[in-house]
């Protein structure tokens, strides 16, 4: 699906891509993503979706009383996949400790009423989720490719997101067992549409081409032809997701399957508080990681430090890196409304990843 920059030069995504915006790092950092079935359209009347009310109105709550961070997603309901009457939720969420990708829990419910009884349920009562057994589908297996198609927040979604969503559903989707393939609501990132965000791997995708699909979904080919349109994995925030970006080309796709854990180290270029960041780094806990990712984005420059473990645990090791700024390349956050309107052009920093040193640990 090539594009015209000229033609569809309102559009952000062309604009990003037209000059060269790095889209690695790009991909949001959250510890509990809730996708839900709701019809489409999804304008105005979105936010007035209970569930969705329901846990905006506890976000704060859970980020300055638990440190934790949630991310809401719409999916459209599907012919094949859906249940006429019921309320799909399919709940990823970040594992303890060193992971490779994100938990699934999958639930059809009667109601709303009792979507909210579950929501509550996973947030604060854990212990108590075998009440909502008789609602729970095995769908562990089954990987879900999110696609964005939200026309009503960026129109590069509906334009350049819808026919990629088509090619996946009707190409891929119905003739590769263990896939879902679903149009989704706004989770970050239009100027990179078409985007997607692959489930549990939690990886983002970025200005998507026809011929990328083949090698993203089957998990085969090169992957420094496809490193400019990754977006990062979700499972750690921009700094880290740049270093693993790197990494991955070194490792190959087997990387996927690594369980990792990755933390900034040291930062440059946030003056005294860079003796804050010290300190809240020696602090346990969700809420000082938080309060330290919040700092690490005005920094210039950090290094990182990422242990991975292979799949059969027999390789334990290390990788270092220094990931700091280079350059900057003008470009659009937003689509204009209208072919009337002028895109809001800016500049946006670019990176790059030196130093990286991989070192074994242990080897049995």
């Amino acid at each position: 699906m090539r594009t015209n920059p000229v033609n569809d030069c309102r559009y952000c995504s062309v604009v990003s891509k037209a000059n060269g915006e790095d889209p690695l790092g790009s991909a949001e950092c959250y510890d509990h993503w809730f996708v839900f079935e709701v019809p489409r359209p999804w304008g105005e009347e979105l936010w007035h979706y209970s569930p969705l009310e329901h846990l905006m109105k506890l976000s704060t709550k859970l980020i300055l009383q638990k440190g934790i961070i949630i991310k809401v997603v719409m999916i459209a309901p599907d012919k094949e996949y859906s249940v006429p009457e019921q309320n799909r939720l399919i709940h990823y969420y970040r594992p303890k400790g060193m992971f490779a990708e994100f938990e699934k829990q999958e639930y059809l419910l009667p109601n709303l009423e009792q979507v909210i009884n579950l929501l509550d349920t996973i947030l604060f009562s854990p212990k108590q989720l075998h009440k909502f057994n008789n609602y729970y589908q095995e769908t562990k297996h089954i990987r879900d490719i999110i696609v964005c198609t939200h026309t009503q927040v960026d129109l590069a979604c509906g334009r350049f997101g819808t026919p990629i969503y088509q090619k996946l559903r009707k190409v891929y989707a119905s003739k590769t067992e263990g896939i879902r393939v679903w149009q989704s609501s706004h989770f970050s990132g239009h100027q990179f549409a078409p985007t997607l965000i692959d489930l549990p791997t939690g990886r983002l995708w970025g200005h998507l081409e026809d011929d990328t699909l083949n090698p993203l979904i089957y998990r085969e080919g090169n992957l420094q032809e496809l490193r400019p349109y990754y977006r990062g994995w979700a499972g750690w925030e921009k700094w880290l997701q740049i270093a693993e970006g790197e990494i991955w080309l070194r490792e190959n796709w087997e990387w996927l399957n690594y369980r990792k854990q990755g933390w900034i180290v040291d930062v440059g270029g946030i003056g005294i508080k860079k003796l804050l960041f010290g300190i809240l780094k020696l602090i346990p806990g969700k809420r000082a990681r938080i309060l330290c990712d919040h700092l690490c984005k005005k920094a210039t420059c950090v290094k990182v430090r990422i242990l991975f473990a292979s799949p059969d645990g027999r390789i334990l090791g290390e990788y270092t890196a220094k990931v700091e700024e280079n350059g900057e390349v003008i470009s659009a956050k937003d689509s204009a409304p209208s072919r009337n309107d002028e895109l809001h052009l800016q500049p946006v920093k670019q990176y790059r990843v030196t130093g990286l040193k991989r070192t074994v640990i242990s080897e049995q």
